[in-house]
């Protein structure tokens, strides 16, 4: 055998060196590759690119690309793209059925995270974030790659077995956005491979397919030169490319080479092509402008990618202006925008967007179209030009400040699309250097006429979809015509010029002085107090390379809300950033702080009023300033009024038609015993929260509330301490003591309850959802088991209920303990489902629990749960993200959290089965469970695809 075995590896080698791989990018480029990564292709055809990245350490994100999804199906294999990206997991050569996950759970890997595919229609695209860069850990995630590519069993009891789950993400899918996108899509490229697929495929295929029509496609499409494998990781390359190689040289095709799919013609469209889609369930209706021609892929080369700059620009300031009309009063559209883009080396489009309401759909077309005539038309102005130019420098420069520290899975994710789209993997300094003269030499000029060539085919495509019902003696899609034409003839002028704005916020007072300052050794973290009682704590991090994030907590939150007027706290929510403030509006806003790091949000908590922002070191006072101005001097300008009514009014359209309606309006509250702070009210009640009570509510919040703020992350301590002291240090003397959750607190129902929901829609779907009472979160460790549990609840849903029974997609369980209100907390599970197994389902998941509180939880499935949550810990603690939100934001005001801290990992690592089994034997028996059930309203599933969809012919 040893001495046959060199001419066997030479025969595989000349038979690959036959197949036509396909050149990298930067070969034919003037564009430089990134120097980090290493490029190579086997002599088989597959490529590969590895590169090393620190972060996070001791981790490795892996891609397998296979340049074949839905566009390469036959017509009788429609969905088994998808289809086999599923069956990767059931069965290949070193991972028998069943037994793949579990091999995942073991290393450490999360299922659905670190373990994951997806399929669209020119690309298939596995992913494997490794637990850790050990060399068998390495070669484990080759070997499961490499069966990908040519391993797959295909049994036919495992394809059986899968259809269900298939035909079960088919049902989660289905909503009336994907169906008016499908419809939308078939109007615009009718007659197209695009028109003609739909990656999740057709029930006849899905439910009939054999063995054969699955080995056909895999074995024409999954062929080495059609490829890619991307290494990015805390790795050494080199050892890395060695692994790679060793692992795929030997790949081979297993059928002939098939040629690349015929995609058809982009429409020839000429004139004005109207288009109606109805969906009565739509909570909205969007109005659209579109131009569709034929693409074909230009070489990647810096005068290529500087060419489509003032193109986007140019879309950026017709957004801004959209943006800006839409809070106006009367306006007939709550938001749009536009852009223009190039899709599979096949279409290009340019496209503007509004959405309304129903009955505005003709007078938020006219909008859409005379906005867009009147920046072809008039062009634009220099201080719009300048702000965008200066947000898309700053993105370029912040690419260049971070990249030292990005995260190893977005550069895979990046590299990939790269690959697939024949575009150049360029560094973020070669990026800038190419980007940043070409901005600064843009004129308003170069932006009109990029404009005016986007929008230049003789034609447009004017499409009303969603809940507008155009009725009429004539069809819907003259009456759009109509209305469009009618907008045609309305002259457009020059958009008013822009005024200048000036930054007002810079002096709060006299800087505050420190009273007391602590810093806790093993955590490194900083506490300090100012003398008028604002709490700052502090973590300087090296994971972010010039990033700062920054939370601020401020009163007492939902503890204060008053109980009179439900539905305040998402009111104000919703309303307070968008009110600007007192001499800026949010308009201005963009404006003043266009091409700086700044920004906050804000948040109603259950105990605190919460504003977020992230900035850098040169922006640091910039973003205090900002987030001390919202404290001090709030807008509450009547346009976040107009704009949050528009939202809770197509928000609450959509409650009537989904599932999530009877979980906000009903079940929210529900389980926490009738509390209003909970869930949302009445459609009535919340259109009856008003400006005057945000402010009535926050005022003496915002104005004495006791303030803790924290930051973490690229600083330096002793600028940012100043900083700090400059802004909320300056503030008058805020109150001590807070609220506690005693003077309102929350309960779960004492006695288990059934609840069914019916709603009014023709999607066949349905929720289920079962809560299992258990206690708070304030004991730590308790907490941590509940989580714990509910892990491997979850697994065991997981293989019964998808696995095997193939009822769910996404079955899945969460524990929830309050550690804030005693004694609440609860164990969830929820399932979208066919509505007719909906009480079979229930019934199974109640047993499911059931066994776990009589036999208990094994060993072996505790060691599957435990070991993906101990690597995510491990990387959390190098995440800024969890020490601002977990730990920093109340260190002072609840100083347990640094001893949860502490203990996390050992603790975790310490959760014995005998514990899980004792919590599962105390909270989720059978009696304890409340059951809950949202189902369509008596109407056939078979009805569903009774949307009505209108095209006009040419014109």
């Amino acid at each position: 055998m040893r001495r046959f075995l060199p001419l066997t590896l030479l025969l595989v080698s000349l038979l690959g060196r036959l197949s036509a791989a396909i050149p990298f990018p930067h070969e034919s480029s003037d564009l430089k590759m990134d120097p980090a990564a290493s490029f190579g292709t086997l002599p088989n055809g597959l490529r590969y690119v590895v590169r090393a990245n620190k972060e996070p350490r001791e981790r490795a994100s892996l891609r397998l690309l296979i340049e074949a999804g839905a566009i390469h199906e036959k017509d009788d294999q429609q969905g088994l793209a998808h289809f086999l990206e599923h069956m990767a997991f059931n069965g290949s050569k070193h991972y028998p059925p069943d037994s793949l996950i579990k091999f995942f759970q073991r290393m450490g890997m999360n299922f659905g995270g670190d373990t994951n595919a997806s399929t669209w229609y020119n690309r298939t695209l596995y992913l494997l974030e490794l637990p850790d860069t050990k060399t068998e850990t390495l070669a484990e995630g080759m070997k499961v790659f490499r069966d990908y590519a040519d391993g797959l069993l295909l049994r036919i009891d495992e394809i059986e077995k899968e259809r269900g789950i298939i035909l079960s993400e088919k049902r989660t899918r289905d909503s009336v956005g994907y169906r008016t996108s499908i419809a939308t899509n078939n109007f615009m490229l009718r007659g197209t491979m695009f028109a003609r697929r739909d990656v999740i495929g057709t029930d006849a295929v899905l439910k009939e397919a054999g063995r054969d029509r699955f080995a056909d496609f895999y074995d024409a499409w999954y062929r080495p030169e059609l490829m890619s494998v991307v290494v990015v990781g805390d790795i050494d390359p080199q050892a890395v490319i060695r692994q790679l190689t060793e692992a795929f040289a030997s790949t081979q095709a297993r059928g002939p080479a098939r040629p690349q799919p015929d995609l058809g013609q982009v429409p020839d469209f000429k004139g004005v092509n109207p288009f109606y889609h109805y969906e009565a369930e739509a909570p909205d209706t969007n109005v659209t402008l579109a131009t569709v021609t034929p693409y074909q892929k230009e070489p990647d080369t810096a005068a290529n990618r500087v060419k489509h700059l003032p193109r986007s620009i140019a879309h950026a300031i017709l957004s801004r202006r959209l943006s800006i009309l839409a809070k106006k009063e009367g306006a007939p559209f709550k938001n749009g925008g536009g852009g223009a883009s190039e899709s599979y080396n096949f279409y290009r489009q340019s496209i503007v967007s509004l959405t309304c309401r129903a009955e505005q759909w003709a007078d938020a077309l006219g909008v859409a179209d005379q906005e867009l005539r009147r920046a072809l038309e008039h062009g634009f102005q220099k201080p719009e030009l300048q702000e965008v130019v200066a947000n898309f420098r700053n993105g370029l420069e912040q690419a260049v400040k971070t990249a030292s520290t990005r995260r190893s899975d977005a550069i895979a994710d990046e590299i990939a699309e790269t690959l697939l789209d024949r575009d150049v993997w360029t560094t973020a300094d070669d990026d800038l250097a190419l980007y940043g003269p070409a901005l600064e030499k843009i004129t308003v000029t170069d932006c009109l006429a990029a404009l005016r060539e986007a929008w230049s085919p003789a034609h447009r495509l004017v499409m009303v979809t969603g809940n507008a019902k155009i009725a009429g003696a004539s069809p819907a899609t003259e009456a759009i015509t109509a209305a469009y034409e009618k907008s045609l003839a309305v002259a457009v002028s020059a958009p008013e010029a822009m005024k200048e704005a000036t930054w007002a916020y810079t002096q709060f007072g006299k800087p505050g002085k420190v009273a007391k300052r602590e810093h806790v050794a093993d955590l490194d973290v900083t506490l300090l107090q100012f003398e008028n009682g604002v709490r700052l704590n502090l973590k300087r991090t090296e994971f972010e390379a010039n990033r700062i994030g920054m939370t601020v907590r401020i009163g007492n939150g939902q503890l204060s809300e008053p109980s009179d007027q439900p539905g305040l706290s998402s009111f104000a929510g919703q309303t307070f950033i968008a009110g600007g403030l007192g001499r800026h509006s949010a308009d201005d806003l963009r404006q003043i702080l266009a091409g700086k790091n700044v920004g906050a949000g804000f948040g109603v908590g259950s105990d605190a009023f919460v504003i977020n922002g992230g900035t850098n070191r040169d922006d640091l006072l910039l973003q205090l300033q900002l987030v001390t101005a919202r404290i001090t001097d709030p807008g509450y300008r009547p346009e976040a009024a107009r704009q949050a009514r528009k939202a809770i009014e197509d928000r609450y359209l959509s409650f009537e038609h989904t599932t999530s309606g009877p979980f906000m309006l009903e079940v929210a509250r529900l389980i926490a015993n009738g509390d209003t702070r909970f869930g949302l009210p009445p459609k009535e009640q919340m259109l009856q929260r008003n400006l005057a009570e945000v402010k009535a509510w926050l005022t003496p919040e915002l104005t004495r509330g006791p303030i803790e703020i924290s930051i973490v992350g690229d600083f330096d301590p002793d600028a940012t301490i100043a900083a700090v002291a400059q802004t909320l240090g300056a503030l008058p003397a805020r109150e001590s003591k807070a609220l506690t959750a005693e003077s309102r607190p929350v309960a779960f129902p004492t006695t288990p309850f059934t609840r069914d929901f019916a709603i009014d829609t023709e999607i066949p779907k349905g929720v289920i959802s079962l809560y299992w009472p258990t206690t708070d979160g304030r004991d730590v460790r308790r907490a941590r088991r509940l989580n714990m549990l509910g892990e491997v609840f979850s697994d065991r849903l997981r293989i019964k209920v998808r696995e095997e029974l193939g009822d769910a997609y996404n079955p899945g369980v969460g524990s929830s303990s309050s550690d804030l209100f005693a004694g609440y907390g609860y164990i969830q599970s929820s399932v979208t489902i066919d509505p007719p197994r909906a009480k079979q389902v229930s019934d199974i998941i109640v047993q499911i629990a059931a066994d776990l509180a009589e036999k208990g939880v094994t060993d072996e499935e505790l060691d599957r749960a435990k070991k993906p949550v101990l690597t995510s810990l491990r990387e959390s603690a190098r995440s800024n993200q969890y020490w601002l939100g977990s730990v920093l934001a109340r260190a002072q005001s609840r100083p347990e959290v640094l001893e949860w801290c502490r203990s996390r990992y050992a603790d975790n690592e310490a959760i014995s089965s005998a514990e899980l089994s004792e919590l599962a034997k105390t909270y989720l028996g059978a009696a304890r469970a409340s059951r809950v059930t949202v189902v369509p309203a008596g109407k056939s599933a078979a009805a569903s695809a009774g949307a009505a969809v209108e095209a006009a012919p040419k014109k």
